[in-house]
């Protein structure tokens, strides 16, 4: 009977072990996929359709090119913690920017959404460049504050984040779809 219990926990170890190295189910079955195209239109209309201004803080590409590669579980992490940095900015743009309110809040709700999930997903190891991230966010926050929450200055951390959202969907296409080694 004992050979039979310890046989039965040794397949119950396998099966979970084997569920947390396929990645995360929400992001396979294109759960992910959908809320962040949804999220990106979202913060398209948003904002200005004619905006030329920018500012030289650039997304640590280094970052999402080197993790393209990088376990899943790291891959998950830097997702959840970005997704965690946008929600933190957005809370604060509600009094302060002219956007429709409803699109605002409903993007908000998309991201909370998609970090809520990927935490499902998410291992309690570290995570390897999540400390550049957000120092990169840091570095959105204190142009924002230099420039007085300006119209303008939401709308370049706008366009910013709208490249992160991308970047971030390439990210998660490799956990999808991990490439051959």
């Amino acid at each position: 009977m004992d050979l039979l219990r310890r046989s039965g926990l040794c397949f119950l170890f396998l099966c979970l072990s084997q569920n947390f190295s396929l990645g995360c189910k929400w992001i396979q079955n294109g759960e992910y996929k959908h809320k962040s195209n949804f999220s990106l239109t979202l913060l398209k209309d948003m904002g200005e359709k004619d905006m030329s201004e920018d500012v030289n803080i650039s997304i640590p590409e280094e970052l999402y090119k080197l993790h393209s590669k990088s376990e899943i579980e790291n891959k998950i992490s830097i997702l959840h913690t970005a997704l965690g940095q946008i929600l933190k900015f957005y809370k604060k743009s509600e009094k302060r920017t002219t956007w429709d309110k409803d699109q605002l809040n409903q993007f908000m709700s998309l991201v909370h959404r998609q970090k809520l999930e990927l935490n499902h997903c998410k291992t309690k190891g570290g995570c390897v460049g999540c400390k550049e991230l957000k120092q990169y966010f840091k570095n959105l926050k204190r142009f924002l504050r230099s420039q007085k929450n300006s119209t303008v200055a939401w709308e370049i951390i706008r366009k910013k984040v709208m490249d992160n959202l991308i970047r971030m969907e390439l990210l998660a296409s490799h956990i999808k779809n991990p490439p051959a080694i």
